[in-house]
């Protein structure tokens, strides 16, 4: 997917998903202080990174998202109509963000 706008808020350690991450990974730790099973854990670990790397991609595909009244493509005017969720496909799974789409002929601003 070709990206024509820069992101509003770059994803960052002040992500939601790397807090949350850092947070989980710890409660890991500390569940499973010593290790029992390695492959149980590293299973454990391995969720965890993909879940915070679906977050990362949410929040940074939600800040490509133009979400104004009106915009103007080619000196045609477009007026925001609808903002809703809807899912993407990305190498981690599924991500769920919000989109804004216009009337008659719908163009995305995403």
């Amino acid at each position: 997917m070709e990206v024509c706008q820069p992101l509003t808020e770059v994803a960052n350690s002040f992500c939601h998903a790397i807090q949350q991450l850092d947070h989980k990974l710890a409660a890991l730790r500390q569940q499973c202080d010593p290790i029992q099973h390695f492959e149980d854990y590293e299973g454990e670990v391995h969720k965890l990174f993909t879940q915070a790397e679906r977050g990362v991609l949410e929040e940074d595909l939600s800040g490509l998202d133009v979400d104004t009244p009106v915009i103007e493509v080619n000196g045609t005017c477009y007026h925001r109509v609808l903002r809703s969720l809807e899912t993407y496909q990305t190498v981690a799974g599924s991500i769920k963000v919000p989109r804004t789409s216009g009337q008659d002929r719908c163009i995305v601003p995403l």
